[in-house]
């Protein structure tokens, strides 16, 4: 639709009169209609009827406007939805995050721990359900990890969190939170249950073999108060502060089935009776295979684990391999089909199978560690003595105080010699054990594995017992994702609720990742470098860290609204997503919803609440 001039001379004088056409299509073809007279018009009437009829997108693109739409489905002007707004007054108001937050309420829904949560969690004289803050809190910790206050002073609000559970923000106090912790720790065993039921259905899990580990993390502070805080071995290398041991049993996929959270100090033969009957006890005792690491070995848990109508699958120490010493170098190893640079030898006992697995890079790696201490101890040893040989170091106590370090220095080399100080005169020699140092060399690589379970091949022998990888993930998830690290509570209940809240979000995670496994969601690279060819980088399996990271940029706003009576609006959207977005929704057959509270009329001069 556009303005056409119609110029005539009028008593000598030329005039230009206007009319409002509308170019419209046809059979024959598109013809012009024009639409109304508007006779004679100054410069501004030009102009207001200009931009009545253009409007202009934000790349400076112009668009004709039909103002006389001849569809009918097109509400007509006196429609209560149609109004007349001043553009010079729209604006952006309240953005908060919105995409990762709606995917893990979603996620929790799906997963029925609303319904488990406020079954076990019942509400009392409570304004607010503790089902929903436990739900806030895990969802804060699966897209925004942080303590209690700082979840109700800043993250709440700055999230679409409260339209979607509709708890109020001035509801999420920190004081509520503390309370709904003390709540939850008293309901983990029958929340663990009924969620390993749901989770049994949806994916249709197999409970025959468990990965069982452990790990610690740290305290800040000195945690006086609180029971479970102690010094132990750290896996964290955080030997200055006191810690809390966490017991995780996961399924084969890495759904966890049950969680031990115990005091700093616990060892982890002490773990294995405890955790296997409490598993026992709450699921029953089936013939289920119990996976584990070198650490939990002992006589005692090697009797209890093979008990009637137990199986186990361990990993023995290194020093177990001097009794196969002689094995290492005969015939019968057989190379793994998908794994070209790992050899297995299956060895039948009367007692138990076991297995010896040979790693090409592993050995690689132990040879060099030994090569790097062995040259670093004999240069050390030579230094030494030419010092006690030039009588800079006369008192034999000080050459043994040295020697002391340097053992301790190069420890990987001090198995391989033999070190002497004479008293007068006094002198340092030192020789090496080759035969020890060549039977070490044919151990290089080699890791000695145990089972009571039959009829496993040398493939599933190894393979079952390098799902332990699974487990280990699963930490790398709660501490580095997740912030299970450090713990801040100061009370032995609300460190087991912190944990337990940690391990609930690493359901959500794992439960994210199984669905993107299964829709085959890929991380799709970009900008390719075309020049390295093969060598490029490729896509690669899409992990929750990146889903969440993508759909978090999706943010809830208001739109503020005037029409031309005076009238604010107030309209709340959720942002369209972009084509990334897009296709991860659309792999997880997920449709994001564009709003989910009715419009609203603002007072004068007001903005809207959240």
């Amino acid at each position: 639709m556009f303005l056409r001039p119609y110029k005539r001379n009028k008593d000598g004088k030329a005039h230009t009169y206007y009319g409002l056409v509308e170019s419209i299509r046809t059979d024959a073809g598109p013809r012009q209609h024009l639409v109304a007279y508007l006779g004679e018009l100054n410069h501004d009437q030009q102009r207001r009827w200009q931009r009545t009829l253009v409007f202009y997108n934000r790349q400076g693109d112009a668009r004709q406007l039909r103002l006389f739409p001849d569809d009918e489905r097109i509400p007509l002007p006196d429609d209560p939805d149609v109004v007349r707004i001043r553009l010079s007054s729209v604006g952006w108001t309240n953005a908060r995050s919105f995409g990762d937050v709606w995917l893990a309420r979603w996620l929790w829904s799906w997963l029925h721990l609303d319904e488990i949560v406020a079954r076990h969690v019942p509400q009392g004289r409570e304004t607010v359900a503790p089902a929903e803050i436990v739900a806030i809190e895990v969802i804060n910790r699966l897209c925004g990890p942080c303590s209690e206050f700082a979840l109700a002073e800043h993250w709440y609000v700055s999230t679409g969190l409260e339209d979607l559970v509709g708890v109020p923000d001035a509801e999420v106090t920190k004081d509520r939170l503390y309370r709904t912790l003390d709540a939850l720790v008293e309901a983990q065993e029958q929340i663990e249950n009924d969620l390993k039921e749901r989770l049994g259905t949806l994916f249709r899990l197999e409970y025959d073999l468990l990965l069982y580990d452990l790990t610690s993390t740290y305290f800040e502070g000195l945690a006086e108060g609180n029971e479970l805080a102690a010094r132990g071995y750290s896996r964290d290398h955080r030997s200055d502060c006191v810690q809390v041991v966490l017991a995780l049993v996961v399924t084969r996929e890495g759904f966890p089935l049950a969680h031990l959270t115990l005091a700093g100090n616990t060892r982890d033969l002490q773990t294995v009776e405890k955790v296997v009957t409490a598993v026992e006890t709450r699921f029953g005792k089936s013939q289920r295979v119990w996976v584990m690491d070198r650490g939990m070995i002992s006589k005692q848990t090697l009797a209890f684990l093979s008990q009637p109508g137990r199986r186990y699958l361990l990993a023995l120490r290194r020093s177990g391999l001097s009794e196969f010493q002689d094995q290492l170098g005969r015939e019968g190893w057989q190379r793994m089909d998908q794994h070209s640079e790992v050899e297995v030898k299956l060895m039948p006992r009367e007692e138990a199978t076991y297995l010896l697995s040979r790693s090409r890079p592993r050995r690689k790696k132990e040879r060099a560690i030994r090569r790097r201490q062995r040259r670093g101890l004999a240069l050390a040893l030579q230094r030494l003595e030419r010092q006690v040989t030039s009588g800079r170091l006369k008192k034999r106590d000080k050459i043994v105080e040295r020697v002391g370090r340097l053992k301790e220095r190069f420890p990987k080399a001090r198995p391989f010699v033999t070190i002497s100080v004479s008293d007068s005169p006094c002198r340092l020699q030192w020789t090496w054990d080759i035969p020890e140092f060549k039977a070490a060399l044919a151990r290089d690589g080699v890791s000695l594995m145990r089972t009571n379970q039959d009829g496993w091949t040398p493939t599933e022998f190894w393979e079952t017992y390098m799902q332990l990888t699974v487990v280990e993930n699963a930490f790398r998830v709660l501490k580095t994702h997740l912030l299970l690290r450090p713990v801040w509570h100061h009370y032995a209940g609300r460190t087991k609720a912190h944990v337990f809240i940690c391990v609930l979000a690493y359901t959500l995670w794992i439960t994210l990742a199984e669905l993107a496994r299964r829709a085959g969601l890929m991380t799709l690279i970009h900008k390719p470098d075309t020049e390295r060819g093969s060598g490029s980088p490729q896509p690669r399996p899409m992990t929750p860290e990146v889903i969440l990271r993508e759909l978090g940029k999706i943010k809830i706003g208001d739109i503020l609204l005037e029409t031309t009576e005076g009238q604010k609006l107030a309209v709340r959207r959720v942002a369209r997503p972009d084509p990334e977005q897009t296709r991860i929704l659309t792999a997880l057959h997920l449709q994001l919803p564009e709003r989910l509270a009715a419009d609203s009329i603002c007072s004068e001069d007001s903005e809207p609440k959240n």
